[in-house]
């Protein structure tokens, strides 16, 4: 029985040695398609420096890919002859921006009045949900911002050239990792990023210890119910009790996953309709034996 015991015992932990090694190989491979953050590095102009800039400090705070939205915060800081005051522009400035919540695509900022905005949704353009935990996705951001004629100004403060912008860049919404790459198009006039976000390595870690664990309970499950069946014994109540829970706590399970989106993902399709699959086979098994191995007491 030593022999026996101590053979099942290394086979039960060469299993779940194996079971952590393929978890953290996935895990590695799917880390490496995060991407690194780049810092924000126009190309150099040959020009003279400009005589004013404006910072646009750029914070991400949410990431919803089932409504297929990127919302990020906005704040200002002039320098130069665009300022009057800490966030005061000196002038009328124009803002185009392609966010999906701004009216025409532009906000208009008065000569003297702080520059504020709404928080800034923008569209997700590339990505699939149903890959989590595996899903990234990517959102576009275009942004400029030009001087208008003050009224009432026989002659402007400073010619209506675009206005020359510093960008800086933050991000910390918890279960994604998130990083900008400039474009091709981006320079110091014009902002043309793109934003990607992907699930932090927590999270796919979670999502796949979920996917480890119905998977175990699912063929314990089973192999359960063969034992039960082959026994030709009348299995105990408390059998068919614990395989019936399983049944229905698979699904609250399968939600505690952070940030999951409905049923159909491919996390869904590694394990939750399989291991429901398997749960309802032994269960229909240890049923059967059950009904037929009863009799009820004579009395």
């Amino acid at each position: 029985m030593q022999i026996v015991n101590r053979n099942n015992l290394k086979k039960i932990l060469i299993l779940i040695c194996s079971a952590i090694a393929l978890l953290a190989i996935i895990l590695f491979i799917y880390a490496q398609t995060a991407i690194a953050q780049e810092p924000y590095s126009p190309s150099p102009d040959t020009a003279a420096p400009p005589k004013g800039l404006v910072e646009v400090k750029m914070t991400v705070i949410g990431v919803d890919p089932v409504k297929n939205e990127l919302e990020t915060r906005l704040q200002f800081e002039l320098k130069g002859i665009y300022k009057k005051g800490p966030t005061y522009p000196a002038q009328d400035l124009l803002m185009t921006v392609n966010g999906a919540n701004v009216e025409d695509s532009e906000i208009t900022f008065k000569e003297g009045k702080p520059m504020i905005v709404p928080a800034l949704k923008f569209n997700l353009v590339k990505g699939k949900i149903n890959n989590y935990p595996f899903d990234g996705h990517i959102a576009k951001v275009a942004i400029s911002i030009d001087p208008l004629p003050s009224i009432g100004k026989k002659f402007a403060p400073f010619e209506l050239n675009p206005v020359p912008l510093e960008f800086k860049f933050n991000a910390d919404v918890p279960g994604f990792d998130i990083a900008y790459k400039p474009l091709e198009e981006n320079s110091s006039i014009f902002i043309y990023i793109d934003v990607r976000a992907v699930r932090s390595l927590p999270v796919k870690f979670f999502a796949l210890t979920i996917i480890v664990i119905m998977w175990v309970l699912s063929i314990m499950a089973l192999l359960l119910a063969l034992k039960v069946m082959k026994s030709g014994k009348l299995p105990e109540v408390g059998m068919l009790s614990w395989t019936a829970v399983m049944l229905f706590a698979f699904p609250a399970i399968r939600n505690a996953q952070p940030g999951v989106p409905p049923v159909g993902t491919a996390s869904d399709f590694l394990s939750f309709f399989w291991t429901e699959i398997i749960v309802v086979v032994a269960l229909v098994i240890i049923g059967s034996c059950w009904l037929k191995r009863y009799h009820p007491p004579i009395e």
